[in-house]
C-alpha cells in the first residue's frame, strides 16, 4: 500500500531556492544601479563575420552622428571610439523614464589573420556602422622547375 501523504525531502532544495533568490537580488540591484548612475556610457552591440578574403564588423550605434565616430587600425586590431550625446531638455520638460544610455564608448577587435589596413572601408547608414577589413593575400607557393644536367 502506498501512502499519498508522504513527501520526499531533499535538503539541497532549500539551498537552490536561496541561490535563486540571491541571484534575483543581485540582478535587481545591478539593474537599479545602472539606472541610477548618470553618464555610465554605452556599449554598442557588434557582430564580426569572417570569410576567406575579409572580415566584416557590423556595429549598432543609433542616435550617433558620423562626426562622433573614430576608427583606427593598429597592430591588427580595430579600435572604435565614439560618443553618444544626451539630448538637451526643452524648458518645461522632465523625464518620466530614462532607459537609453549616453556617454563615451570604446570597442576593440583583434583579428587572427593579417588585415590589409590600407584597404579597410567603413560605411555608416541608418545607425549601423559596417567596416570591411580585407585580409592580406597569402603568398602562393611558387613552383620551381628542376633542371636536368
Amino acid at each position: 500500500m502506498f501512502r499519498k501523504d508522504l513527501v520526499s525531502y531533499d535538503p539541497l532544495d532549500k539551498f537552490f531556492d536561496i541561490r535563486e533568490d540571491f541571484d534575483n537580488v543581485i540582478r535587481d540591484f545591478m539593474r537599479g544601479f545602472r539606472e541610477l548612475v548618470p553618464g555610465r556610457g554605452v556599449y554598442p552591440l557588434m557582430d564580426v563575420k569572417e570569410d576567406e578574403s575579409k572580415y566584416t564588423v557590423t556595429v549598432e550605434i543609433p542616435g550617433i552622428d558620423k562626426k562622433d565616430i573614430k576608427l583606427k587600425m593598429k597592430d591588427n586590431t580595430l579600435y572604435l571610439e565614439g560618443e553618444k550625446k544626451e539630448e538637451t531638455k526643452e524648458k518645461g520638460e522632465s523625464y518620466i523614464r530614462v532607459e537609453r544610455s549616453y556617454g563615451n564608448f570604446r570597442r576593440t577587435v583583434t583579428f587572427d589573420s593579417q588585415v590589409d589596413a590600407s584597404k579597410v572601408k567603413a560605411e555608416f547608414k541608418n545607425g549601423v556602422l559596417t567596416v570591411i577589413l580585407p585580409k592580406v593575400e597569402k603568398e602562393k607557393p611558387k613552383e620551381i622547375e628542376v633542371e636536368v644536367k
